[in-house]
């Protein structure tokens, strides 16, 4: 994930916690086609929050933050998890 979302290595352990938060909602041959998640709690898991670990985004700021009316209102990120 660190090398193909091209980031740096020092974000090991946000791409470990993520694709360990990935597996949890992978389906078992245990648990009879059920995830894990579905097995503990008996409700289907919502996924509509993920996203492409690495991929960009824009990240709002605040005006107390901002120096000025010229400034800029949203800086470039790197989406690292959910």
């Amino acid at each position: 994930m660190i090398h193909t979302a091209s980031v740096d290595l020092r974000y090991w352990g946000e791409a470990f916690m993520y694709a360990v938060h990935i597996r949890r909602l992978i389906l078992t041959i245990s648990l009879s086609g059920r995830v894990p998640y579905e097995a503990w709690t008996r409700r289907k898991p919502d996924v509509s929050y993920l996203c492409i670990f690495g991929s960009l985004g824009w990240a709002h700021v605040p005006e107390e933050v901002r120096r000025g009316k010229l400034e800029s209102r949203a800086v470039k990120v790197c989406m690292l998890g959910w």
